[in-house]
């Protein structure tokens, strides 16, 4: 499988990127009182077609992935979020986790999972699979993508490899935008 996404040699992928977004975009009510962040994992509540954050909970029961493109404060209600939902590809945040897998390979699924921070994802085991569904397939990292470290001196590298052949390994409660194609209703 081929798969074409905008590079650069310092291009630096930022969650809530799209290779297209034209491609798949539509915007939704945002549940009350809830502000969104871009590429955070979301769903479209099937109930009422308002966004909401995803959880466990909320994920794989007629609720379709959705993954805001813009920060949305909806502090005092009534507005909107535009983003991308399935089957198309987007930046998510990768958390890592030693319980569920540091590393990702491209074809693995992620799962949003409530031992994370809300709106990251995780690695999808198969022993989670009755509460957890397949949020998206993992497809990659951006090429030569800016690492910055989280202690001084902040030295900053540059990954290596290019999409969609590049795995990620963390360490346990690490961080990574990454790829992905989101899943329809965690069905796949």
């Amino acid at each position: 499988m081929s798969t074409q996404f905008p590079t650069g040699p310092t291009r630096n992928v930022q969650a809530g990127d799209t290779p297209d977004l034209n491609d798949g975009q539509l915007s939704r009510p945002i549940v009350a009182a809830l502000n969104l962040l871009r590429g955070q994992a979301c769903i479209i509540d099937a109930a009422d077609g308002e966004i909401k954050i995803a959880t466990n909970a909320l994920v794989g029961v007629g609720n379709p992935p959705f993954v805001p493109t813009e920060s949305v404060d909806n502090t005092a209600d009534g507005l909107e979020a535009s983003g991308i939902t399935a089957p198309q590809r987007i930046a998510v945040v990768f958390e890592a986790d030693t319980t569920l897998g540091l590393t990702l390979f491209p074809g693995d699924y992620v799962m949003v999972d409530d031992t994370v921070t809300a709106g990251r994802v995780a690695k999808w085991s198969a022993g989670a699979a009755s509460n957890n569904p397949k949020y998206a397939r993992f497809l990659g990292i951006e090429a030569a993508l800016l690492n910055r470290a989280t202690t001084t001196p902040f030295s900053e590298t540059l990954t290596t490899g290019i999409v969609p052949d590049q795995s990620v390994t963390l360490a346990d409660g690490e961080t990574q935008v990454i790829w992905v194609q989101l899943v329809e209703n965690g069905l796949q």
